[in-house]
């Protein structure tokens, strides 16, 4: 569940992301998963760095080990600091990169710096395969996303993300929900928002909903093609298959992207094999 509202650290598009995202988002823990005060530090920072290090190039390792170097003269350089953080952003490794714009926000308190290390944490958490560090990083998420909030209750966009990690990382669905109806009260309009809040339908079989939500979302950006795939697919949930094609046909032809063509085709194969 991202936002549309700001840019990404990790880039994930085409269909097989689509498919095992947006439909077959994480679930809800149980009782037995559920994050506790142990779980959350079972995981230490430098053995994941180490770890991360260790998949690198050598000319993708050489540029962290000399700031690294430098860091370590002076921790609390916040230029230094910014710029390790970064490196890890272009290695598309946010589990690492969190950590730096953490100590960031711990020298420079505030909604900014709190926000680049909430939407980090918020991308690790959806990366990690881990069922512990998955429950690790939605902890340091939430934490974060509670800090921005803090220093401004009424940013939207980190409030939905709130609301998503509590949906999909807690035993308590319900807070998030609440957040994100809490959102769209006071934004109709709010594009992730009501994009969460449509999977969640989906989830909870409230189809007829999923779809309206879903068809608010390209209300607010038409560019959202995918969400004709997610209608589609919503449809042939409940049995109707016309509508489902329909939807289907008119992603075809609106949509250059051709592992998602690839993937509709799929689904298009399956309705009429089906029918």
């Amino acid at each position: 569940m991202w936002s549309a509202a700001r840019t990404r650290f990790l880039v994930i598009t085409g269909a097989v992301a689509l498919t095992a995202i947006l439909y077959f988002l994480p679930q809800k823990l149980t009782n037995k998963d559920s994050v506790t005060d142990q779980e959350k530090s079972t995981f230490s920072f430098d053995a994941l760095l180490e770890s991360a290090k260790g998949s690198l190039k050598r000319e993708e390792l050489d540029p962290v080990k000399k700031l690294e170097a430098t860091l370590e003269k002076d921790k609390s350089n916040l230029v230094l600091l910014d710029s390790l953080g970064k490196v890890w952003d272009r290695l598309q490794q946010p589990i690492i990169s969190a950590h730096y714009f953490e100590v960031i926000a711990g020298l420079q308190p505030g909604e900014k710096t709190w926000l680049n290390a909430a939407y980090r944490y918020f991308d690790a958490a959806k990366i990690a395969g881990d069922t512990s560090l998955r429950n690790s990083m939605v902890s340091k998420a939430i934490a974060s996303y509670n800090n921005v909030l803090s220093y401004n209750p009424e940013n939207l966009d980190a409030k939905t993300d709130l609301g998503a990690c509590y949906v999909d990382g807690t035993n308590e669905p319900m807070k998030g929900i609440l957040l994100l109806r809490e959102v769209v009260q006071k934004n109709p309009n709010h594009e992730n928002a009501q994009y969460n809040l449509g999977i969640l339908s989906v989830k909870s079989g409230q189809y007829p909903k999923a779809i309206e939500r879903f068809q608010k979302v390209l209300e607010i950006n038409p560019s959202r093609k995918e969400m004709y795939y997610l209608i589609g697919k919503t449809y042939r949930m409940m049995g109707e298959n016309q509508k489902a094609l329909e939807n289907l046909e008119r992603l075809k032809k609106e949509t250059s992207d051709v592992q998602l063509i690839e993937e509709t085709n799929s689904l298009i194969n399956q309705i009429n094999t089906n029918h």
